[in-house]
């Protein structure tokens, strides 16, 4: 380990352990730049030749050692996978590109004809490939949250008062993206979205366990659904509600969760453990995208094949929209 800050005993027990089992070395780095959530920057993803964990400069006690354990428990499940059956994420091809975005303009046609005001037709084409991103940012990334948190909970006690914070600080501030474009993204995909977070959620507040994190608790748009009588829920007046209907969807989508994350969160630290770990993360991300009906939006490449993509992303934009509106896009 490359540091020259002090650390906890167990969170530095932690680093060893994973640096033994990965056989590796990683570096700390403070960055004001850095995203609360801190950044990993690993072999296993990107074009690098050592693992740095960044975090923002401010970051000191418990916070810091959150951040550090959760990247560094991602950094468990990506190596192990790497060295045990190959590490995939979710990527992206023009092909996916142009089923993805056509999918995401019929949703907005259905949307459109029910409005008396109309999007523009600019806006609606800018939005395709945005909300295209925009699943697969999240879906390369929230499956592994929920993991991530409750092995953490079951490791490391002394952080679960800093845990709770930071999850229901990130739990809220999920919950209200896309709050201020609910007129402006089609109704399928705000529900979505806001139906992976409530789930994750959810799961989260019976697995840490923390009532704080139920999202009819601490989310002030679903607090309405606290203590409702079922009569009273299943009125027009509810049912036809964005955030009701994504209350709906995200009651599945905890199912979902719950029957694959069915884990031994205690087990001991094997390279085996957490390639296991990561096969679940890529059986429920599967599991997602089936119920969502994404399947053909991505595919599971190597990391550099993404690298590749994200490159290439403009070009793929532009070829998926002359194939769904052919001549009415100009060439440029």
């Amino acid at each position: 380990m490359k540091t020259n800050m002090p650390l906890t005993k167990p969170i530095r027990r932690f680093i060893s352990e994973t640096e033994r089992i990965l056989d590796t070395e990683i570096t700390l780095l403070r960055k004001p730049e850095a995203p609360p959530g801190g950044t990993l920057l690993d072999v296993y993803t990107y074009n690098v030749d050592k693992n740095i964990i960044l975090f923002p400069a401010n970051y000191i006690g418990l916070l810091k050692d959150f951040v550090i354990a959760k990247q560094c428990t991602h950094l468990l499940i990506k190596g192990a996978a790497a060295k045990k059956s190959g590490y995939r994420i979710l990527s992206y091809t023009p092909d996916s590109v142009y089923s993805g975005m056509r999918q995401v303009y019929l949703d907005a046609l259905k949307d459109e004809a029910k409005k008396e005001k109309k999007l523009p037709v600019k806006k609606l084409i800018e939005m395709l490939f945005i909300l295209y991103r925009q699943f697969h940012e999240d879906l390369n990334e929230l499956p592994w949250n929920p993991i991530v948190n409750a092995r953490i909970y079951h490791r490391m006690e002394q952080l679960r008062k800093t845990q709770l914070y930071i999850l229901l600080k990130d739990g809220k501030q999920d919950m209200d993206e896309m709050t201020d474009m609910m007129d402006i993204v089609p109704r399928r995909y705000f529900v979505l979205d806001k139906s992976m977070f409530y789930a994750r959620d959810l799961y989260l507040a019976k697995t840490l366990p923390s009532d704080k994190l139920m999202p009819v608790v601490n989310i002030p748009q679903m607090k309405k659904f606290d203590h409702l009588e079922v009569k009273e829920m299943l009125t027009t007046r509810w049912t036809h509600t964005a955030w009701y209907q994504s209350k709906v969807f995200g009651d599945v989508m905890l199912t979902i969760m719950e029957k694959h994350l069915s884990v031994d969160w205690n087990a001991e630290s094997t390279l085996e453990y957490y390639a296991s770990l990561y096969q679940v993360g890529v059986n429920l991300t599967n599991a997602l995208l089936a119920y969502m009906t994404m399947k053909d939006w991505f595919i599971w490449e190597n990391p550099q094949h993404l690298l590749a993509a994200q490159e290439q992303a403009a070009t793929y934009e532009k070829a998926a929209l002359k194939k769904i509106f052919g001549d009415l896009i100009e060439d440029s």
